[in-house]
């Protein structure tokens, strides 16, 4: 001690009390790790509360070099705690060419088990040195130092990676200098941000166990640069995600998947309930689409009518032989319907649910308790072989889908769906099933769907239905409530800068679909249908006040303006769905005005207070300023 790691443009050190410190080659400082809140361990002895330790409480250390790909510089081996029987080893190495370090963590001996880690590392950036926080928080924001707004709701709480962190990736910036952090072992991660206005902002990072111990080395990136805005840090994490085999476009799935193109020509359109009294209408609007020249993706998910569903929406229900009034036969036959007039049908499952009162399941799937009664969901460990049944029950009964929507199922994985005892299952485990599910399902010949976009899930899947879910928004909300609430910070497209174009999503912002979905009032979520490249949609033009299926009246003008603007949505989305967003820019200092690009060399242009766009590069537009049409 202490360490010193030279890089191209930085110097990286650790001290004796493990501080990180990074400055530049001419030893200007530029970052530090928080001195109030050092590196520490939760250990326990299986006997009780485990206890807090910090780790430079080591009295027996040891230096010694480290290598791991392109990373040099020390393993420092950590023992000697006090009333701990513990030996970890925490190496520091960085590549020289890149000044990306990395830190790594893991217990290599004793008796006593690691259950946490805590501040390895946290940064604090003061407001006066300016600059902002990238957080992958739904789409992406970035929180400005003189942000007036503190990160509302579970913000300055852990939130693990794979959820509401939709990214493994976050940045901070100050004047001159940036930092951008991959979390390369993602699955236990948990990661606070916290915003205090006119105060500073912090990153701070930490790991939680494994079933009970820290079972692998965590491994955390931090890339070190002087000038690095949040579309560079997007486009780094992209590379890092093609090299784990997370990045997978829609041409490479296409291959394997061809209906994926005509999925991106058509608009969804959404039947919430089934009721077998209103199919022959459905299928002449669904007629009628088509002639107007609108591809349509047929989703009718949640088959039942207003006094309740029938159970046909969990694994389990593929099952059985009557999932409910008339059982399969007028269900199929609609859906054969339905593809003879072009249409891409899309059905509906949910994982861990099960339907009171039916007879008929596989009791082996169900999660079984200490006494071995079932607990009501299925088993996780048993995901692949649930969703196996499900399809083959699918064949068996001749429906057939295109594309097949796993509801809940990429949204409701913290913390891991386990609920056997049985079967204790880690969150690592956790998404691999999931992956497997959806792998199953393309093999198939079928179109994998989800409900919310997560990046751990896009190798496998195809369509989400929302690019950003209202839960997974920054809002500075009144008193907590629902009522006028506005973005903390700027909502920025920084998934779809690194996944764009490797899945298709539609867009949960439109006061249609109800409060509970609405984007901010004072940003334009007509405009944001274009900023995020979101897939069209015919949801919004249903009313929840009216209930499901609201018919179509093909004599309104308010018909005659949706079906506009779906057409115009369509056409920009057709050109750029498959292209990749290459940038964003905030073109004005307060973000008024902003502008995307594709590798397909069509650009966009929004003027968020002129309520207006243009589309620059593409055939179907003439570059002037257009207002989005609202029925």
């Amino acid at each position: 001690m202490p360490v010193t790691l030279p890089g191209r443009t930085v110097t990286v050190a650790i001290d004796d009390a493990l501080r990180l410190t990074v400055s530049a080659r001419d030893g200007e400082p530029l970052w530090e790790s928080s001195p109030s809140r050092p590196p520490a361990v939760w250990v326990g002895d299986g006997c009780g509360a485990p206890r807090r330790l910090d780790l430079a409480e080591a009295r027996e250390r040891s230096v010694r070099p480290f290598a791991d790909g392109r990373y040099r510089g020390r393993r420092l081996t950590l023992s000697g705690y006090a009333g701990a029987d513990l030996t970890l080893d925490l190496c520091v190495a960085i590549d020289a060419g890149d000044d990306e370090l990395l830190v790594r963590i893991e217990q290599v001996a004793g008796e006593h088990a690691v259950q946490r880690v805590e501040h390895l590392y946290r940064f604090e950036r003061p407001a006066a040195q300016g600059g902002y926080l990238v957080l992958p928080h739904g789409s992406g924001y970035l929180v400005p130092a003189d942000c007036p707004d503190a990160l509302p709701g579970r913000g300055p709480e852990p939130i693990q990676i794979g959820g509401s962190w939709s990214l493994p990736m976050f940045g901070l910036t100050r004047d001159g200098a940036a930092l951008c952090a991959t979390v390369d072992t993602w699955w236990d991660a948990e990661v606070r941000a916290h915003h205090l206005p006119g105060d500073r902002s912090i990153l701070d990072f930490s790991w939680a166990d494994a079933l009970g111990a820290l079972a692998y080395p965590r491994r955390l990136l931090i890339h070190f640069a002087r000038d690095l805005d949040y579309v560079a840090m997007a486009k780094r994490y992209r590379a890092v995600a093609r090299e784990q085999g997370l990045l997978r476009t829609l041409q490479e799935k296409a291959v394997e998947s061809p209906r994926i193109r005509e999925y991106a020509d058509n608009v969804l359109f959404r039947w919430t309930e089934w009721n077998g009294a209103d199919s022959e209408r459905l299928l002449g609007d669904l007629r009628r689409l088509r002639k107007l020249g609108i591809g349509v993706n047929l989703f009718y998910p949640k088959w039942g009518g207003p006094h309740g569903r029938p159970p046909i929406q969990n694994h389990q229900a593929f099952l059985v032989d009557e999932p409910g009034d008339g059982g399969w036969a007028p269900l199929v036959d609609f859906a054969d319907r339905a593809r003879e007039l072009g249409c891409v049908t899309q059905g509906f499952i949910r994982p861990c649910e099960q339907s009171p009162g039916v007879t008929g399941y596989d009791e082996s799937f169900w999660a079984q308790g200490p006494d071995g009664t079932r607990l009501g969901h299925l088993s996780t460990h048993a995901a692949l072989d649930i969703t196996s049944a499900a399809l083959d029950g699918m064949e068996a009964r001749g429906l057939r889908f295109d594309a097949l929507y796993f509801d809940g199922y990429a949204a409701a994985n913290i913390p891991p769906r386990n609920f056997s005892p049985a079967h204790p299952v880690a969150r690592r485990q956790v998404f691999e099933h999931q992956q497997a599910c959806f792998a199953e399902t393309r093999r198939r010949g079928i179109i994998p769907a989800g409900e919310l976009r997560q990046f751990w899930a896009i190798p496998h899947c195809d369509h989400f239905f929302f690019t950003d879910w209202s839960g997974h928004r920054l809002s500075a909300r009144a008193d907590g409530q629902d009522a006028e609430h506005r973005p903390v910070g700027e909502p920025i497209p920084l998934c779809q800068l690194v996944f764009h174009d490797c899945c298709m999503c539609g867009f949960s912002g439109d006061p249609g679909q109800g409060p509970r979905y609405d984007w901010f009032p004072s940003r334009p979520h007509r405009l944001y249908e274009l900023l995020y490249g979101a897939a069209p949609s015919y949801n919004w033009l249903l009313s929840p006040r009216d209930g499901y299926p609201v018919p179509i009246d093909w004599q309104s003008g308010r018909t005659a303006r949706a079906l506009h603007w779906l057409r115009t949505w369509s056409a920009f989305y057709r050109s750029i769905a498959m292209s990749e967003m290459t940038d964003h820019r905030l073109l004005s200092p307060d973000g008024a005005l902003q502008r995307t690009e594709f590798a397909c060399g069509i650009a966009a242009e929004f003027d968020l207070p002129g309520e207006r766009y243009r589309i620059l590069g593409s055939p179907d537009f003439d570059g002037a300023w257009q207002r989005p049409i609202s029925p």
